[in-house]
């Protein structure tokens, strides 16, 4: 019988599952996709198996692993703001401060990475997600358009999120991009 770490098996499996997570994004972090193996993860292939089925479930996983932070500080911030100009800026602001905090540096990563289809899929579904608080915002506005519209947006943060990865300063990506996003808003 093996030895576990916690008080019940579950809370074991759910304990070495956040381990081996860890250890991924590190793996990720310092050394890209390649530097990603069953052995670097310290434990035997079939012990990762027992979690995951794949390198690339693994990958998936830890961008997965990210995304509610990354919306519950978003959904917060347009929460928190007052008008809908406040709140479309709270929706730009808030996901370049995030990319300005490190939180993006798994997607640059793995956005170069040559990966499976299916994970591939998994992770464009998740860059997806923060658009649909967008466009909860903008139907409840009476916005005639807001799933397109809140795509849109997402994309101009998106183009925000490049020039911040080349150096731009991010009050001045800021500033034009909650200009150009408040104006694709209004319906006008």
């Amino acid at each position: 019988m093996p030895q576990i770490d916690a008080p019940t098996v579950a809370e074991h499996r759910a304990r070495q599952r956040e381990a081996l997570l860890d250890a991924a994004e590190d793996l990720l972090v310092e050394g890209g996709v390649e530097a990603l193996g069953f052995r670097a993860l310290g434990l035997a292939r079939n012990s990762v198996y027992r979690y995951f089925h794949s390198r690339d479930d693994i990958i998936a996983a830890v961008c997965e692993r990210e995304l509610p932070e990354w919306l519950d500080r978003l959904e917060a911030a347009m929460a928190a703001a007052g008008d809908f100009d406040e709140r479309v800026a709270a929706f730009v602001t808030t996901q370049l401060h995030l990319v300005a905090e490190g939180h993006h540096r798994l997607a640059t990563i793995l956005g170069e990475a040559r990966l499976g289809p299916a994970v591939r899929a998994r992770i464009n579904a998740l860059a997806y997600r923060p658009a649909v608080l967008m466009e909860a915002e903008l139907a409840r506005q009476g916005h005639p358009r807001p799933e397109l519209t809140a795509q849109l947006i997402q994309g101009l943060v998106n183009s925000g999120v490049r020039m911040l990865h080349n150096a731009v300063d991010i009050e001045a990506v800021r500033a034009a991009t909650i200009d150009a996003a408040q104006k694709i808003a209004r319906p006008d």
